[in-house]
């Protein structure tokens, strides 16, 4: 199995094989992934059951093959955050994937955004610790509010997809900046700057990791987000959001999003 993985990584010097990676992070065999995967932090597989055709699970937990329309892809299950979800993407390296999908929650910032919306995220402002270990130096330059940007083939591909379902769909479909950060409770009073100063419209904590880390190992990754809050308007994570906003986020991710997604990986060859 071929490593991607940056040489100045040092995984020979330590005696780590591609193998080893992959067992390690991912705990599957190589072998055990397609070259199109689909990575989100927490979401369950449910998400894709009125979707996929097929769907076999090959990690308990965390790694399934889904099946549509003939074709096999993976999802994985990385968890919340730059840290865990970057090292899913760096082992990716070390097996056949070659396009990646990230899907997760976003907090909406801008005031034409609700609940359930969906966006396709055009780039994504660095806020997490996780991306200052990717450069090569030992005391690289600081990172922070480093713009990093999704392959634009794929994320076009994600868009087109996305465009021509949501239209049949009539849900609303936003392009735009996002702000990747590391703390859920320490963002609230740094929203007026994000918004007013870097323009974002929606912040969550692994679209850098996951585009830094893919552009090292040559995966081609776009993000399809979805927004679960709304804070600068009393509906955040932690209260104000009511039950009919959630079951109405629930069904865009099963039905909408899912098919986006799917129908995405299908057309990126």
């Amino acid at each position: 199995m071929d490593n991607r993985i940056p040489a100045y990584f040092q995984f020979d010097k330590y005696h780590i094989a591609p193998e080893d990676v992959v067992r390690g992070t991912l705990h599957c065999e190589p072998g055990n992934l397609q070259p199109r995967v689909i990575v989100t932090p927490i979401w369950k597989v449910d998400v894709f059951t009125e979707v996929a055709d097929e769907i076999t699970e090959i990690v308990e937990g965390s790694i399934y093959q889904l099946k549509y329309q003939q074709q096999q892809f993976s999802l994985i299950r990385s968890g919340i955050g730059a840290p865990q979800t970057g090292d899913v993407m760096l082992a990716l390296g070390c097996t056949p994937c070659n396009v990646a999908i990230f899907i997760g929650s976003v907090g909406g910032l801008s005031a034409d955004l609700q609940i359930g919306d969906l966006i396709v995220a055009e780039k994504s402002l660095c806020g997490d610790g996780f991306s200052r270990y990717l450069a090569e130096k030992t005391v690289p330059d600081d990172g922070f509010l480093q713009s990093v940007e999704p392959d634009l083939d794929s994320t076009e591909c994600l868009k087109q997809s996305a465009i021509e379902i949501c239209r049949n769909s009539a849900v609303p479909l936003h392009t735009g900046t996002i702000f990747s950060t590391d703390s859920i409770l320490a963002q609230f009073f740094r929203l007026g700057y994000l918004v007013e100063d870097l323009h974002c419209i929606g912040i969550e904590m692994e679209t850098a990791a996951v585009f830094q880390a893919a552009q090292l190992v040559g995966i081609n990754a776009s993000a399809l987000l979805q927004v679960s809050d709304l804070p600068l308007r009393n509906k955040s994570i932690y209260s104000g959001r009511t039950k009919q906003e959630m079951k109405h986020r629930k069904s865009v991710r099963q039905e909408v999003l899912a098919r986006i997604v799917l129908d995405s990986l299908l057309a990126n060859p």
